[in-house]
């Protein structure tokens, strides 16, 4: 009777976990970094960006240091898009790109002082939510 009990509460459980996850997708995997702004002095530009399963590069957002702007390109009809914020002190901006293949890159144009700290929020989005982000701080 144990036995029974046992096998039944396992293969419910197991029964309740799988099933709760049936609707989710795999997650795709990202890198980032920073590097010497190009074209700038003094300046870091950052970027990330989200490789598929089969480690083909599906999107990607980044800062530039140079003429201080944030970017978004969502380059595959996937169902993800992507979220870029830069917060500096004193503002803040923001960019959703979900337009999928083919799709141009949005850049947004930013008024920050030269070597101000800007702290980068670059996220995939699936339905709104935000997914795989990564954190990292630019210099403008």
């Amino acid at each position: 009777m144990r036995t029974f009990l046992r096998v039944g509460t396992v293969a419910a459980t197991a029964a309740l976990t799988f099933g709760a996850m049936a609707g989710v997708s795999s997650a795709d995997t990202y890198d980032k970094g920073c590097a010497d702004g190009w074209n700038d002095p003094g300046g870091r530009d950052c970027w990330a960006e989200w490789r598929n399963s089969s480690g083909v590069v599906v999107s990607w957002a980044g800062f530039t240091a140079y003429d201080e702007l944030i970017y978004a390109v969502d380059d595959k009809a996937d169902g993800r898009g992507v979220y870029v914020k830069a917060s500096w002190s004193g503002g803040s901006a923001e960019l959703r790109h979900t337009q999928g293949a083919d799709a141009p890159r949005l850049e947004k144009d930013l008024n920050i002082t030269e070597g101000a700290s800007v702290s980068l929020t670059m996220c995939q989005t699936d339905g709104g939510a935000l997914l795989n982000c990564a954190y990292t701080t630019a210099i403008a």
